[in-house]
């Protein structure tokens, strides 16, 4: 019974960082539509787009919380959701929900240019640690690499964009 929870978890993780890189790209898909006068086919485009990425956010909204987020009333906080003491066992522990907020243009161009001088490897291995807050075995079980191979990509991440921080002139403060 413990080892099938363990997998669901691991397989919820996964579902959720799938969801997470969808959202990443549909928000890239976006920037060709930043500009001030667009067709109405480009308009139609663009609010598709901005759909898929709003069921994207409900989505990963509803796999972090483990319930509907939408509704507000008390006997859907109260676990409706979780009646089964192996569904319990899958939820992941509730974290801190810190207050999240929209990136500014120019803060977006620094964490970009502090990531583009690591291989996708550090990257993906830096945004699952560092980023999305998994362990390294849960990271490394996504990537298909051993957990020390994942601590080996993050460390260099973080030493790469401790170089790129001293170098860039996008990072200087």
């Amino acid at each position: 019974m413990k080892n099938g929870a363990i997998n669901e978890d691991v397989s919820m993780r996964v579902l959720l960082y799938q969801y997470r890189q969808s959202l990443r790209e549909a928000r890239k898909m976006l920037l060709p539509f930043d500009k001030e006068e667009l067709t109405e086919q480009e308009q139609a485009d663009k609010t598709l787009i901005n759909g898929m990425i709003s069921d994207l956010e409900y989505a990963i909204e509803w796999l972090k919380v483990g319930r509907n987020p939408d509704t507000r009333r008390g006997i859907d906080k109260s676990g409706v959701y979780v009646t089964d003491p192996l569904v319990i066992e899958t939820m992941p522990a509730i974290i801190e929900h810190q207050e999240e907020r929209e990136l500014s243009q120019s803060e977006k161009e620094m964490i970009e240019d502090a990531l583009c001088s690591l291989s996708a490897r550090e990257k993906d291995a830096f945004i699952l640690v560092r980023v999305e807050g998994m362990t390294f075995e849960y990271a490394a079980e996504l990537l298909g690499v051993k957990k020390g191979a994942v601590q080996s990509y993050v460390d260099r991440a973080e030493k790469k964009i401790e170089q790129r921080k001293l170098m860039s002139l996008f990072l200087v403060s």
